[in-house]
């Protein structure tokens, strides 16, 4: 079984791979009717076990990852500035409330807005989420599933449909396993603005 250490490796070695000139979104396998986001980074915090699970099942996914031990100053001048630049592209992850604040406001400038967010945060009874976003993508994440909570959210986030104008809302209570206590993290998918797109 693979260290943490090697995992996050891994992650940053799929992070350097250029994904100039692929479209914002794209249809997955088997699914030639709905388009779906495509995500071009998934931005984790290394300093919590749960932002490093979710970050695993995205991995799977094929997204290239970021890792984030709480500054993103190096990420944003050397990688996400030069790019939405270029061009918008759709970014997911785990952070802070403080990371997201800054990737929200930053975003902003290039017209660009949050399509998604979670709020994770422990609590007496477990773990207790609270996810807003396009109504496809709740679904996913809160089916009845024997997939672990984590693993549901990772595959919702890589299916989030690029129109974000129906959205939900639902709060989940999970095991306390599934985050070891600490400040809450928030989940997010932050996506080029479309007409009528809602904020979350």
């Amino acid at each position: 079984m693979a260290s943490r250490r090697q995992f996050i490796q891994s992650g940053l070695a799929l992070s350097a791979v250029s994904l100039t000139g692929i479209p914002a979104f794209a249809s997955r396998a088997g699914d030639t009717e709905v388009p779906s986001l495509r995500i071009e980074r998934f931005v984790f915090d290394t300093r919590f076990a749960a932002a490093v699970e979710l970050a695993r099942h995205a991995a799977r996914h094929g997204i290239p990852l970021a890792e984030t031990s709480g500054d993103l100053t190096d990420l944003w001048y050397n990688d996400l500035d030069l790019r939405w630049k270029h061009a918008p592209m759709a970014l997911a992850g785990i952070t802070t409330r403080g990371g997201l604040f800054v990737l929200e406001t930053l975003a902003a400038d290039h017209r660009m807005l949050v399509v998604y967010r979670g709020t994770h945060e422990a609590a007496k009874d477990g773990v207790r989420h609270v996810l807003s976003g396009p109504a496809r993508l709740i679904a996913r994440a809160e089916e009845h599933s024997t997939a672990p909570f984590w693993e549901r959210l990772g595959r919702a986030m890589n299916e989030c449909p690029p129109d974000g104008r129906r959205v939900s809302e639902r709060m989940l209570t999970t095991s306390a396993e599934d985050m070891a206590g600490g400040e809450p993290l928030f989940s997010w998918l932050i996506a080029p603005r479309l007409p009528e797109a809602a904020t979350v």
